[in-house]
């Protein structure tokens, strides 16, 4: 370790002094002891010491009231006065703090989209916080910028969009879904000055962000078209075209369509090359929401069930779900780099000097909604560069022979249904409880497989959810997206499955006992 003439310097208060400062002694202790903390915890988390979920999906009284109470401790309301030592603040936070909710960097968390969070990434944006360096104009970071600038090309690589295409590191989807409309609706405005009703088409399994964001973006309620799926759950395209078609013929202006790729309910993938045709054709705004599904592209699977998608006006990803890195990495990616100056330019502002045009540089302040913002593209840089893009291609194939796996493996079980005959490519598997006679009607059908759901996730190795599929009903959903899930947690699910489905065949006096 490099040695620093600080060290030999005057020592400031510490952590539980007065003064603010630390000594680079006095830092690398703070360092270590946070270290040995994090460690132990992953060290921990791989030998089975934590569950999948402190959540009793039960509704067992006694776990929620336990929760309820451990908030209640670490509720505080006056602001703290006197200091406190580091290792009882860490025992708080690597304690009652972290003891319940869902875990979701557990290998066995497969509920909603998983988040691995790799360490990596998560060294990266400590680093990031450290130097704590302005990343809203070029000029203010030029190194930093250029490494963001990297991540952003790659994205675009990534995703197969050509030179001229660049993008917007934001902290999630939603965001990157909203800048999108911005765009979409700038651009509309720019076609269409006359003041005609713009229109925006998405499908009944759209993401609810779509329509928040619309919302945020000023389109009326009525100006959102939901066009219904087809059986295998994706956009159905004659319904949108014969739809915008219609709307032309009574004066609406298409604005924007939104095709998914990747579902959150069944990792379903929009048809999103005859779309981006359509919309090409119409010089309609394409906006394809990749959150689940976009990274997947690095795969051959992927690649060809991602067909058309550099078609796209736009397309939103999320790096905290398909290339395992901490929540907060996400991007909204565009065709035409201009969209986003279009969009979002800084108007005259006599405090920021140094602002340019050179494509060569960033002033992603003139690119986004955005003026003070962090350096962002160290999480995704970092891992990259340590382990190359192969070794995330071949994490993202695993995911997929994974989620086979599992299904195979529902499809042998008695007394279960699988609802999907294999994951057509997103690593999503749906499956219910087998029909039983006694449970005539939609709502017994959906509370039974509620409770089946239940049942798994009480054997605390693995936390799944459950959802709705059009023309199913509800569904035990399980996303297997996480670079440790292996083979042994499939395995270990399989059993939980068979255990609870015979909890479930003894009736309800028995399944809880």
């Amino acid at each position: 370790m490099a040695e620093f003439a600080h060290d030999k310097a005057p020592e400031p208060a510490g952590p539980s002094g007065p003064g603010l400062n630390l000594s680079i002694a006095q830092s690398r202790q703070l360092l270590e002891t946070v270290s040995a903390y994090v460690l132990r915890f992953h060290q921990d988390l791989a030998a089975g010491a934590y569950p999948a979920s402190y959540v009793d999906d039960s509704l067992d009284v006694a776990a929620y009231s336990d929760g309820l109470r451990v908030s209640k401790e670490l509720r505080e309301d006056d602001v703290p006065t006197a200091p406190t030592d580091l290792e009882p603040l860490l025992d708080t936070l690597f304690g009652p703090a972290m003891t319940n909710g869902t875990m979701h960097p557990h290998p066995g968390f497969m509920a909603h989209i998983p988040s691995g969070g790799l360490l990596q990434s998560a060294v990266a944006d400590f680093v990031a916080a450290s130097v704590n360096r302005f990343a809203g104009v070029w000029i203010a970071a030029p190194g930093f910028q250029q490494i963001e600038r990297n991540v952003i090309r790659w994205y675009c690589s990534m995703l197969g969009y050509d030179e001229g295409s660049f993008g917007y590191l934001t902290t999630g989807g939603s965001i990157a879904n909203l800048m999108a409309l911005v765009c979409a609706r700038r651009h509309h405005e720019r076609i269409s000055p006359a003041l005609r009703t713009p229109r925006m088409y998405v499908s009944g399994e759209g993401h609810f962000s779509i329509s928040k964001a619309a919302r945020t973006v000023g389109l009326p309620a009525a100006s959102i078209t939901t066009i219904t799926t087809t059986a295998s759950h994706t956009l159905d395209v004659d319904e949108l075209i014969a739809t915008i078609e219609s709307d032309r013929v009574a004066g609406l202006s298409p604005m924007c369509v939104v095709a998914t790729a990747g579902t959150t309910n069944s990792g379903a993938i929009d048809d999103l090359d005859r779309i981006g045709a359509y919309c090409e054709a119409n010089d309609i705004w394409f906006h394809v929401d990749a959150c689940f599904g976009g990274f997947f592209r690095i795969t051959t699977r992927g690649k060809a069930a991602l067909a058309g998608i550099e078609r796209a006006d736009s397309i939103a990803v999320d790096a905290h779900k398909s290339l395992f890195l901490p929540h907060g990495n996400s991007a909204l990616l565009v065709r035409d780099r201009r969209r986003l100056a279009d969009a979002f330019e800084v108007p005259g502002a006599a405090y920021l000097p140094g602002l340019t045009e050179n494509e060569d540089v960033v002033d992603f302040c003139g690119l986004g909604p955005e003026l003070s913002r962090e350096i962002r593209g160290l999480t995704a840089w970092l891992p990259l560069k340590m382990h190359g893009i192969r070794a995330f291609e071949e994490r993202l194939d695993a995911t997929m022979d994974l989620a086979h796996h599992l299904a195979e493996g529902i499809r042998k079980l008695p007394g279960v249904d699988l609802v999907q005959a294999h994951p057509a490519v997103l690593p999503v598997v749906t499956f219910t409880a087998a029909a039983d006679p006694a449970d005539a009607g939609q709502e017994n059908k959906d509370r039974r497989n509620a409770r089946l759901c239940e049942l798994i996730c009480s054997r605390k190795n693995t936390y799944l959810t459950t959802t709705e599929l059009p023309g199913v009903g509800l569904v035990v959903r399980a996303c297997i997206l996480h670079p440790r899930t292996d083979r042994t947690v499939v395995d270990r699910l399989l059993e939980d499955i068979r255990w609870s489905v015979t909890r479930l065949a003894a009736g309800p006096a028995k399944a809880w006992s």
